[in-house]
């Protein structure tokens, strides 16, 4: 049966009865991790089924990264025409067309989908449109009124967005991630809670649009979970503040009272903020409510996160967890990283993931990216380390693109010059991780940067001289 035409069938009032089918692999979320699961499996000859309630892609493709990174992406258009008149080209002002930006945005969204859903055919995977619920001895209840038995299952349901008690999420002043990337309006001022990834890069589209944004954050430092040296968090910071960005570290926001169309938001230190939106982004959980896990034995952490060993096997047998719902990093790529181990440790070809290795791109203005040990950590952890830094002002494509905010480090062992870590903050620094991360994953030597023929004038030039100058033989920069 064609996905559509079960589509049909579980939307008809007349199907009650129960299907049993039988699999191999019954994947629950179709998300970047449960999707390139059922990919890989179906490709090492497993007959797969894939269980999604909403939208195939999750929360990263329809609500989260995809969106995000369309609106970031256009909006730094707004501030290149505002810039434009000091090199000699002139325009009218922008005009912004916030019912055409936001279908723009869909469209995109909803071609990825539609490449999802050609793949997982193109591979035969069978697609039910359900909600899944463990229901014991290998079994997954549908809501639709199926029930599949299956050889092995595989938890893929991602995370949703923390709710703090005194700004919920169904009011209609505060708005969550989910809400932002709606484009529902343009306040005129806003407030975002949560100094983390996801409310500085909304923080930096709203900013854009031309919303003035104050962020809260309730601990001492931006970007706290996310391992960054000092000297990348400051340049970020004075940045923020150069676009327009109130930042309020060390700040609780504790309540807020709506008179009229203003809203005042107060801070546990009695300051007031009037703003008419209020974004609340401090982090998400994973979504492991109602799977019915009990009847099966699959035992969560003190955080809520499916416990599971070096291989992603629950505490369970026959039942694996990926993404969000297990510890790690929540991003996209790790979770179809875990979805690719899975499928391949049962082929039995099992290899482990190093979890400190995966890279993360943050989209703020200018944009940050890390993989490996930042310079603090790879201190903390003993022995010699040699340090390499070049600033994007030095390089003549940043200076010709007027993006010379930031620079690249690099960091490596003293010893054997293994690099060990990477942080770029920068235009472009989201494309520019990925040399760094194969060279920290391979194990590769600063040498083996320095060495290599960079081609001129690009961006990546500035990782090469980074390890000139960590090795003490920089052109372009004095020696360390």
């Amino acid at each position: 049966m064609r996905e559509k035409d079960r589509l049909r069938n579980f939307e008809s009032p007349a199907t009650v009865c129960t299907i049993i089918m039988k699999t191999d692999i019954g994947i629950i979320g179709g998300g970047p991790g449960g999707y390139v699961c059922a990919i890989r499996a179906a490709q090492l000859g497993f007959k797969v089924a894939l269980i999604e309630e909403t939208a195939l892609g999750g929360t990263c493709l329809n609500r989260g990264c995809i969106p995000t990174k369309a609106l970031y992406s256009a909006t730094k258009l707004l501030g290149k025409a505002a810039e434009a008149e000091q090199i000699g080209l002139a325009f009218s002002p922008p005009q912004i067309d916030l019912q055409r930006l936001t279908a723009w945005k869909g469209q995109v969204v909803s071609t990825l989908v539609g490449g999802i859903e050609t793949l997982l055919e193109k591979n035969d995977v069978e697609v039910f449109r359900a909600r899944g619920q463990l229901a014991g001895d290998g079994r997954i209840a549908l809501s639709s009124g199926e029930e599949l038995t299956v050889e092995t299952i595989v938890l893929a349901t991602g995370s949703d967005a923390v709710q703090i008690p005194p700004f919920p999420f169904d009011h209609p002043t505060i708005w969550s991630s989910d809400d932002a990337l709606k484009l529902p309006e343009i306040p005129k001022r806003l407030a975002v809670i949560g100094g983390g990834v996801i409310g500085l890069e909304l923080a930096t589209i709203y900013n854009r649009l031309g919303s003035q944004v104050v962020v809260v954050e309730l601990l001492p430092e931006i970007l706290s979970t996310v391992d960054l040296d000092r000297r990348t968090i400051s340049t970020l910071k004075r940045a923020l503040t150069k676009n327009g960005i109130t930042v309020l570290t060390q700040t609780a926001a504790e309540s807020f009272e709506q008179n009229g169309n203003d809203v005042a938001l107060q801070t546990e230190n009695g300051e007031e903020h009037i703003v008419d939106r209020i974004l609340v982004a401090v982090g998400r959980r994973p979504r492991t409510r109602d799977l019915g896990l009990e009847s099966c034995g699959v035992e969560l952490d003190e955080r809520g996160f499916v416990r599971v060993d070096k291989t992603l096997q629950t505490t369970a047998p026959n039942i694996y967890a990926i993404g969000d719902v297990v510890p790690g990093p929540m991003l996209a790529h790790k979770a179809s990283k875990d979805g690719i181990q899975v499928a391949e440790t049962l082929a039995g070809q099992s290899h482990a993931i190093d979890y400190d290795l995966i890279p993360q791109a943050i989209f703020t203005d200018p944009e940050i990216a890390s993989v490996g040990l930042s310079e603090s950590k790879a201190k903390a952890a003993g022995g010699e380390i040699l340090v390499g830094r070049f600033p994007f002002a030095a390089l003549g494509k940043a200076l010709g693109m007027r993006e010379t905010d930031g620079f690249f480090q690099v960091v490596a062992n003293a010893d054997d010059h293994r690099i060990l870590g990477v942080q770029i903050i920068g235009a472009d620094a989201s494309d520019l991780i990925s040399e760094a991360a194969i060279a920290v994953q391979s194990n590769l030597t600063l040498e083996a940067i320095a060495d290599a023929v960079h081609p001129h004038p690009t961006l990546p030039e500035g990782l090469k001289e980074a390890a000139e100058n960590a090795l003490g033989r920089g052109i372009h920069t004095a020696s360390r």
